[in-house]
């Protein structure tokens, strides 16, 4: 978890050579039962108090706490009684793919930015939004499913600060992205485990991957990120799969424990082969799955196996997802969350 100083960033480079698939409705104040099954319409929940987000001032993760670190370098307007809302950008049809907004009044985060190919979509849902400043950009993992519209978004948009796992695996492409971060903000953090901070009042914490004990892997070397605000937590899991999950669930079974989880690969068989205990530890109310509807083996394989575990009566999560229901907006607002869907 360190700042990395331009002149250090540049050697670096140098060195390098469902039921949820019902259709969600645009209808508001809906309370969910308990236990009910899966995305069969829009979702408004009160938020359980939760043990486990306590806050302290230092970058070192305990388990159980969630650490802040504020950092007044990004600039935007501080309110922290705006409502938050999380977008689940849909990206296209074709290819997996991620792209979530975080925006809170004109805080705007954006965690990964899809394939580049789907770019433009994610560039029209930004400016729909009223974005013209990213204070967060964060670029998970080296899988240029996420990072491909990186430099799309770099054309259209000021960007304040870069967050990047620090490892390109061979990658000169997104050796390249870094390189250009580093030029064009104010800051590039290598966000590893460890790293936190907080904006607006939502709480960021950094979970994997570790530096310490690296895969050397796209997957399971990608950046968890876990956000809390008062009561709600969202955890959110990019690539991670059956290694990294064990990790998280040794290592931080209390942080790992939260409102939503945001399945990882894309809820696909890749990703999910040993998701039973995962679950149990982060025991979510709500799980949301992003990415393409093609489940060809090409895409990761079927989601059904994911499918059946969310179902399964010792866990009958809710579950939503934005392939059929198109782009996923979760709102905070005080004591409650809401889930809807704003289509395609």
């Amino acid at each position: 978890m360190k700042l990395v100083p331009i002149l250090a960033i540049v050697v670096f480079m140098l060195i390098l050579g469902c039921g949820g698939r019902t259709p969600v409705s645009n209808q508001t104040n809906t309370t969910a039962p308990a236990n009910t099954t899966n995305g069969t319409g829009p979702v408004t929940i009160i938020i359980n108090n939760q043990t486990n987000q306590s806050a302290e001032q230092n970058n070192s993760v305990q388990n159980n706490t969630v650490p802040t670190a504020p950092n007044n370098s990004i600039q935007y307007t501080y309110d922290p009684t705006q409502p938050l809302g999380i977008y689940l950008i849909y990206v296209g049809d074709t290819s997996q793919g991620d792209a979530i907004l975080i925006k809170k009044g004109d805080f705007n985060m954006l965690v990964d930015a899809g394939p580049a190919k789907e770019s433009g979509k994610v560039v029209d849902f930004l400016k729909s939004k009223g974005v013209n400043n990213i204070a967060v950009l964060v670029s998970t993992t080296g899988d240029p499913r996420r990072y491909g519209g990186i430099d799309a978004i770099a054309d259209n948009f000021q960007i304040q600060s870069y967050w990047w796992p620090g490892e390109t695996l061979g990658d000169t492409e997104y050796a390249g992205i870094a390189g250009r971060m580093t030029n064009i903000t104010k800051q590039v953090v290598i966000a590893d485990q460890g790293y936190s901070n907080s904006y607006d009042g939502i709480n960021f914490t950094v979970l994997n991957p570790n530096p310490n004990r690296l895969f050397q892997d796209v997957n399971n070397d990608a950046m968890v990120i876990r956000l809390s605000q008062d009561g709600f937590s969202m955890l959110l899991t990019s690539d991670i799969q059956t290694g990294a999950q064990g990790n998280l669930i040794n290592e931080y079974p209390g942080l790992i424990n939260t409102t939503v989880l945001e399945a990882p690969y894309y809820g696909v068989g890749s990703g999910t082969a040993n998701m039973g205990i995962f679950l149990n530890t982060a025991k979510p109310q709500v799980v949301v799955i992003s990415g393409s509807a093609d489940e060809s083996a090409a895409n990761g394989g079927s989601r059904a196996p994911f499918e059946r575990l969310l179902n399964m009566s010792q866990n009958n999560i809710k579950w939503y997802d934005n392939y059929d229901n198109g782009t996923l907006r979760i709102t905070v607002t005080g004591s409650q969350y809401a889930i809807d869907s704003l289509g395609s």
